[in-house]
């Protein structure tokens, strides 16, 4: 079979999750060809890989529909003798799927991973919903199920659940943060979150959380992303009873060793496909505490962490404590929230299920 596998931009461990359901393809024997928004740091770690450059090249659409993005698309189309398109990049798409129209023996599939998408939003037909789309891989249970109460009829039957595999290997050499670079004693209780301010992150309620703290350890909070210095969030930080202890980092190109370098995870959303930055946490052998927030809960268990309600800030400030007052429990609940990565939701069992679909659809 022929893929042409399309991602957006990014990073490395922006994109790890998806190079590494790449190469797993290719090691699997798929003739499979890149393309995407791929940075330098993306191509470099392909060529560590000894792949060869034919297999991959920058391609990514500037405008919504980009017409030089749709006439090189087409003659890879053609040249590469594609049987499957399958689109990580919902901007992409948009473009490509029109192209695909004009093919229709070749099998579309699109990776989707929140539950924001809806029946009666007409844009979503350019890129989710669109007719050409015969699969639409949900990253969790929780997702899957939304993605299928957006489709009618035969059409239930193009959702597909596969989750987004990660590796422990991929950050075996994160070196823990240096807190005490940043003013934080050696032997503080480091809590950390992560998230791009928006409203659905819920960081208010990390923040709030604050001042619900039941220990007598020193905790620090450290919160990180872009955005996390919007006004409403900075007079939080201001009101919090231990203010000097909250540590807004902003957008970080370190997050493995912040992460290896904390003692927990925190995530606080209102709603979550299923977590990068939760599955990051746990592969750095980290125990979470999450709102009860969707697809996200299906990472953990009761052994490798904590739900709390959604909202719940004094639930959280608990959880924290209950952590921070307990190190053997804290200890054993990361140690087994990496073995859950390793034995659950392994990138092995992404690429199988992957090339499982693949088939399938080949085949019908």
């Amino acid at each position: 079979m022929n893929v042409l596998f399309v991602v957006g931009g990014g990073n490395l461990i922006a994109q790890i999750a998806q190079i590494a359901l790449y190469l797993g393809l290719k090691e699997q024997g798929v003739n499979i060809y890149l393309i995407g928004n791929l940075s330098k740091e993306v191509i470099n770690y392909l060529k560590e890989k000894k792949l060869d450059r034919s297999d991959y090249q920058y391609l990514h659409p500037k405008e919504k529909i980009d017409k030089e993005y749709q006439k090189t698309f087409t003659e890879l189309l053609t040249s590469k003798k594609i049987n499957i398109v399958h689109f990580i990049s919902g901007k992409a798409s948009r473009s490509g799927l029109g192209v695909l129209k004009k093919y229709p023996n070749i099998k579309a599939v699109i990776y989707y991973g929140s539950a924001s998408l809806h029946w009666h939003d007409p844009s979503a037909y350019l890129t989710y919903l669109h007719p050409r789309i015969d699969a639409i891989i949900g990253n969790s249970n929780f997702v899957y199920n939304h993605v299928k109460k957006q489709l009618f009829g035969k059409r239930k039957q193009k959702a597909v659940r596969i989750f987004k595999g990660y590796s422990t290997d991929w950050f075996d050499n994160a070196i823990p943060f240096d807190y005490t670079s940043i003013g934080i004693p050696k032997d503080a209780i480091i809590v950390c979150s992560i998230g791009n301010h928006r409203k659905v992150k819920g960081t208010k309620y990390f923040l709030q959380a604050s001042n619900y703290l039941t220990s007598e350890k020193e905790i620090h909070f450290i919160l990180i992303g872009d955005k996390t210095d919007a006004p409403h969030l900075s007079k939080l930080k201001e009101e919090s009873k231990i203010k000097n202890r909250i540590h807004v980092l902003g957008k970080r190109d370190d997050v493995p060793s912040l992460l290896a370098g904390s003692d927990m995870y925190v995530q606080s959303s209102l709603s979550e496909g299923f977590g990068r930055a939760i599955s990051e946490a746990m592969s750095v052998g980290k125990p979470i505490i999450m709102t009860n927030a969707g697809g996200c809960t299906e990472l953990i268990d009761e052994n490798s962490g904590i739900v709390v309600p959604l909202k719940d800030y004094k639930s959280i400030g608990k959880a924290i404590s209950d952590l921070a007052n307990n190190n053997e429990k804290r200890i054993q609940m990361g140690k087994n929230a990496k073995a859950r990565i390793q034995n659950v939701y392994s990138i092995e069992r992404t690429v199988r299920e992957t090339l499982a679909l693949y088939k399938k659809l080949l085949n019908e």
